[in-house]
């Protein structure tokens, strides 16, 4: 039988990230009847993750109750205040997307987690503002005529209206045209600086 918590438990202990991103995206609602091979195919898992992920089981199964308290009781909120329970839940997150980090260096854990921490740091010092961008993002923020501290929604909203701007084939004049892939060169580059900062695909 496959739970939440079972698969919240794969993803603390199965080591392959591909896994783990599949485990995260997986809906175990109304699926209380699945059983582990099911569970692979569902995931779509070839040969040898599942031979890491029967790994990752057969040391769950030798001692299932230390692995469920040990997981569970970690990240237990301070109390039934919402605020707690969110810390709670983010910690739990967030040590995990450190432990990527040590594992497969700086900046592979999730980027959502990252920023939350410096949020954290921030409120717990006063500062609730976030740091100042560097020079490289400031360009790109520029190149998207938006301001800095923008979310992804709106940095894609902006990338979509400035490449109907710019984009190559509205131009019939040459010198237009050629400044419009310039232009357009520069914009496909700042959104693909975000997509990376903000980890998104």
């Amino acid at each position: 039988m496959i739970t939440k918590m079972l698969i919240e438990i794969f993803q603390a202990i199965v080591e392959d990230p591909t896994i783990k991103k599949l485990l995260g995206n997986f809906d175990v609602n109304n699926r209380s009847n699945t059983d582990l091979e099911t569970l692979m195919d569902e995931l779509g898992l070839n040969a040898e993750e599942r031979v890491k992920f029967r790994a990752a089981y057969k040391d769950y199964q030798k001692d299932p109750y230390s692995s469920y308290e040990r997981f569970k009781y970690k990240y237990e909120p301070k109390s039934n205040n919402p605020f707690d329970k969110f810390d709670a839940y983010f910690q739990k997150f967030e040590d995990q997307a450190a432990a990527h980090e040590e594992k497969y260096g700086k900046g592979t854990g999730n980027w959502s987690h990252r920023q939350y921490a410096k949020y954290r740091q921030g409120n717990q010092s006063g500062n609730t503002n976030p740091p100042p961008p560097n020079d490289e993002e400031k360009k790109h923020y520029e190149t998207l005529e938006i301001k800095p501290g923008a979310t992804f929604e709106q940095i894609k909203e902006a990338y979509k209206t400035a490449m109907k701007k710019y984009h190559p084939d509205r131009f019939t004049d040459a010198t237009k045209k050629q400044y419009a892939e310039q232009i357009s060169r520069k914009i496909n580059a700042a959104y693909d600086y975000f997509k990376k900062k903000f980890n998104k695909s």
